[in-house]
């Protein structure tokens, strides 16, 4: 299988936020495969790890910025951009690993 440029696989992590006084925000971001933040609405991200085995899933340890979530995110949505050859266009998934915290969230993506 050819993997082509791997930077272009990338997982958008999008956690909106309600503050009892507050209108929702949506925050969001882009993070390549090997869990670098490229972008990020604003700062809430504070790092991400980044575990992977041959054949299997790759996991993304999303690890937010202490204190920015008061409460569980109420929606949370990871999607894969890969583009990198015509398989991972239409089977390239990611997907969350278990509902998000006030800490983290855990991703799931294709390696």
């Amino acid at each position: 299988m050819n993997t082509g440029p791997k930077l272009l696989m990338a997982a958008s992590v999008m956690a909106a936020s309600v503050s009892a006084l507050a209108l929702p925000v949506l925050h969001a971001a882009t993070i390549d495969q090997h869990g670098t933040v490229v972008t990020q609405s604003s700062p809430w991200i504070k790092s991400v790890s980044y575990s992977s085995k041959n054949d299997y899933f790759a996991t993304y340890k999303v690890i937010f910025n202490e204190g920015h979530f008061k409460h569980s995110p109420g929606f949370c949505s990871a999607s894969s951009i890969d583009t990198s050859d015509y398989e991972r266009l239409f089977y390239g998934h990611v997907k969350l690993g278990g509902a998000a915290t006030t800490k983290e969230v855990n991703v799931l993506g294709r390696r």
